[in-house]
């Protein structure tokens, strides 16, 4: 993919995102206006799928912003929390300023990872166990890596206002489909966010980033989930656009050991 930058957009790549998005919003909306309660909770599914696709456009944007106007980011994150579960500047606390500063192996007292696949004990959580805990307590891991930033964590809480002010207006109008359309499809894609998350790093106790990341090379696998499977290189250089990760990937990929790059989808 040519790799260019754009005058309103950082990237003319966020083009297929931006419109990824906002076809997803407005089918969403529709729904939620016209629909039956019947017909909106089938259309869940479908949604469902399109929206797991969302959930890595909204981490490779907290990495490197769609637009460059930041009125214009923090506009374009209200669908995506809407489609995704989680709120703006949530993938930049519990994320950027908590996971990738602390997926490797840590010594004795410093802060754990906020996906930690590890238990108390030392032992590897299996995938639903992660699964459970990240989901169950994300909001506590993002209030406390808050506290180390309290003006992004002042900058979440007012966007998750404002999210929260549409969802009422929602609910005031068509409480059914706002729970169906706007609380169960969501909640459903960050669930399974925190599932796809589990193969990524679990039972990689290592400090060599060569070593503590897993991923999957399939094309098409990487078509849908723009590059994250090249995860290795995301962790080496977080702040490169998702356009660019093949390209790293390839230029690191004789230091990476073979059995954590997975050739296959699934």
């Amino acid at each position: 993919m040519k790799k260019t930058r754009g005058t309103i957009l950082r990237y003319t790549a966020d083009r297929y995102t931006l419109l990824h998005v906002l076809a997803v919003a407005a089918i969403q909306l529709g729904l939620w206006w016209k629909a039956s309660a019947t017909v909106a909770a089938l259309a869940v599914l479908p949604l469902f799928v399109v929206s797991i696709m969302t959930a890595a456009m909204h981490h490779n944007h907290q990495h490197v912003n769609v637009f460059r106007a930041p009125f214009l980011n923090r506009l374009f994150e209200l669908p995506l929390a809407l489609q995704t579960g989680i709120g703006a500047y949530g993938w930049v606390l519990h994320h950027n300023l908590g996971h990738h500063l602390n997926y490797l192996a840590r010594p004795e007292g410093e802060p754990p990872d906020e996906s930690a696949w590890k238990r108390g004990d030392g032992g590897t959580m299996g995938r639903l166990e992660y699964t459970a805990r990240l989901f169950l307590t994300h909001e506590v891991d993002i209030f406390r890596v808050g506290r180390r930033y309290p003006q992004k964590y002042r900058s979440y809480l007012l966007m998750k206002a404002g999210l929260y002010a549409i969802l009422g207006v929602l609910f005031v109008f068509n409480p059914l489909n706002t729970l169906i359309l706007y609380g169960v499809l969501p909640c459903a894609t960050l669930l399974h966010t925190c599932w796809v998350t589990y193969e990524h790093h679990a039972g990689l106790d290592t400090a060599d980033h060569s070593l503590a990341s897993r991923n999957r090379t399939n094309r098409i696998y990487n078509l849908l989930a723009q590059n994250l499977g090249y995860h290795t290189a995301h962790h080496l250089r977080p702040g490169v656009h998702w356009s660019e990760l093949r390209e790293l990937h390839h230029s690191i990929e004789a230091t990476i050991p073979r059995e954590l790059s997975n050739p296959e989808f699934w």
